[in-house]
């Protein structure tokens, strides 16, 4: 058994075959619907490839059976990085030890774009950094520019965070889904955030 936790603190089995996709090519978990639009996480042989995030389930299943016709549809909960856009659905803090575990196809993105979205993954959920502070932990303070271009080009949107990322002072800029997204995703963070602080003993756990 795997020493995997699951959020009820209790041990995870550890995933199957079958489970993550391993040996089946290409699937996409069904749509998640989130606060603003739904997502469906792409996977190769269990390797997260990309999250598909659009403003509607009908948007979705359209550009899901155009980029990826005759993947397998799976289960959100039969992958780790289906169960984290549940878990964010569900309003629970998906914490960046989870982000972390997840099996990503880093091989998509390259040189600064890498590093920058690794120390996207960083980025807790509730919080923000600029893009700036963010371009300052890549190693490349000035390049802020840079980083606003490797938000625009993430490759897995909701789990590595770019809506965490604004302008200085808080100013909700560059989005690649349009600022309302932004606003709305870290509007309900907030509140999920601030409902755990007051009701910890009602958080839901699966």
């Amino acid at each position: 058994m795997s020493k995997e936790k699951n959020r009820t603190g209790k041990p995870r089995r550890k995933e199957t075959r079958s489970q993550t996709g391993m040996g089946e090519g290409l699937c996409r978990t069904r749509p998640v619907l989130l606060p603003y639009g739904a997502a469906s996480a792409v996977l190769r042989e269990g390797v997260l490839q990309s999250v598909e995030w659009e403003g509607s389930r009908k948007r979705l299943e359209a550009v899901l059976s155009g980029k990826f016709p005759g993947a397998k549809e799976i289960d959100p909960g039969e992958c780790m990085a289906g169960r984290l856009l549940l878990a964010y659905s569900g309003g629970q803090r998906v914490p960046v030890e989870s982000v972390a575990a997840v099996p990503v196809d880093w091989d998509r993105v390259h040189g600064f774009r890498r590093v920058v979205l690794k120390e996207l993954a960083k980025v807790p959920y509730g919080e923000t950094t600029t893009y700036g502070e963010l371009a300052a932990r890549a190693g490349r303070g000035k390049a802020a520019r840079a980083v606003g271009a490797a938000m625009s080009q993430n490759p897995w949107p909701v789990i590595l965070p770019c809506h965490r990322v604004v302008g200085a002072g808080g100013k909700m800029v560059g989005f690649g889904r349009g600022i309302d997204a932004k606003r709305t995703l870290l509007a309900f963070e907030g509140r999920s955030a601030d409902n755990e602080t007051a009701c910890p003993k009602n958080r839901q756990n699966g």
